[in-house]
């Protein structure tokens, strides 16, 4: 072979070996992206094991966002009861990021590990200050922060603490109305009237779609079986007061078919805004709010003072965006400053 096409050869050669390290590159890029996305799918769907795995093979790939992948694994240990773990994680993250509401979110993680882990633990109380502590460091960060109030209100009631802990529920409520973010969807546009029904609530009186006309009201449907509408009830009672009743109703419609059941659970939870029990869901299913014989709860239905739905929430994963909506939809000029004592469940 002479010098040109040795030469020549060499060249190839070189830009084949660039080539082919630059597509191992990009396919090594692509696939921590990948990696996490999956990890991110599997958490969304429950399947913490497989996040797990995801997030674990993500990090060993040198392009990895550690911070993201920490993130990751704490919240896939956390669900996965692994709480020491899922805190050295997030701690990780704390050194990681710089931002006030990223390490409000750190702080928060490691809290929601304490405060689960309290319920496992004989060293309860030691547990429940730790959540705290750092909740209030969520706070501290990031005084808009719903979820560091929410479970500060937790953590709160856990241990007794029933009027810190119905403060703590109501600031969740201050802080979510506060924040921009849940303010894109307004106003609010009117969609269709609601059918008319008329049911008698807890305390035997007469509640109608027309006796509802002059307020913005909310209908909650939910059941005592129903574990995210327990878990939105301390939020749900601050509500039930944080607006003036002349601007406001609150109505609770549930679901059981208990109806016995249905009034040990109010009284015994001093569910005193107004109650009325939904027998066979004769007003849930003038909502069409699922296919007939079929009951999704919770369901919230925001009305307003013509008596016209202006939305219809489904779950409590946001739950924030919820009542920031309502309450700043509802526009008060003062609020009533009751605060709804929390039973210390």
């Amino acid at each position: 072979m002479n010098r040109r096409k040795m030469r020549h050869s060499q060249i190839v050669l070189a830009l084949l070996c660039t080539a082919f390290f630059a597509a191992g590159a990009q396919t090594q890029s692509i696939s921590s992206y990948q990696l996490m996305q999956s990890g991110t799918v599997a958490l969304q769907q429950g399947n913490y094991s497989a996040a797990k795995a995801y997030f674990e093979q993500a990090e060993k790939l040198p392009d990895v966002n550690v911070a993201e992948v920490n993130a990751g694994l704490a919240m896939a240990e956390l669900q996965l009861g692994n709480y020491q773990s899922a805190r050295d994680r997030e701690t990780k993250v704390l050194n990681l990021v710089h931002s006030a509401h990223e390490r409000a979110e750190a702080h928060n993680l490691i809290g929601t590990a304490w405060l689960r882990e309290s319920l496992q633990s004989p060293s309860a109380v030691d547990h429940l200050r730790a959540a705290q502590s750092e909740f209030q460091q969520a706070i501290s960060l990031d005084p808009i922060f719903y979820y560091a109030y929410f479970n500060l209100g937790n953590a709160l009631s856990r241990e007794g603490r029933g009027k810190e802990a119905a403060a703590a529920f109501r600031k969740s409520i201050d802080a979510a109305s506060q924040n921009p973010a849940f303010t894109l969807n307004l106003p609010l546009t009117q969609k269709t009237p609601i059918s008319k029904f008329s049911a008698s609530d807890s305390k035997g009186h007469i509640v109608s779609s027309d006796s509802l006309k002059g307020r913005f009201v909310l209908l909650e449907f939910w059941a005592t079986w129903c574990s995210p509408c327990i878990r939105a009830l301390p939020v749900i009672r601050q509500l039930s007061t944080y607006l003036p009743p002349d601007q406001f109703v609150l109505i609770s419609v549930n679901e059981d078919s208990d109806r016995e059941l249905w009034r040990k659970f109010v009284a015994n939870e001093n569910m005193d805004w107004t109650q009325i029990w939904d027998a066979n869901s004769g007003i849930y299913s003038l909502f069409d709010l699922a296919r007939r014989g079929d009951l999704s709860i919770p369901r919230y239905l925001f009305l307003d003072p013509d008596g016209h739905l202006l939305r219809t929430y489904s779950g409590t994963d946001h739950l924030d965006l919820i009542v920031a909506e309502i309450v700043n939809t509802v526009k008060p000029q003062t609020q009533t400053g009751k605060l709804a004592d929390d039973p210390g469940r």
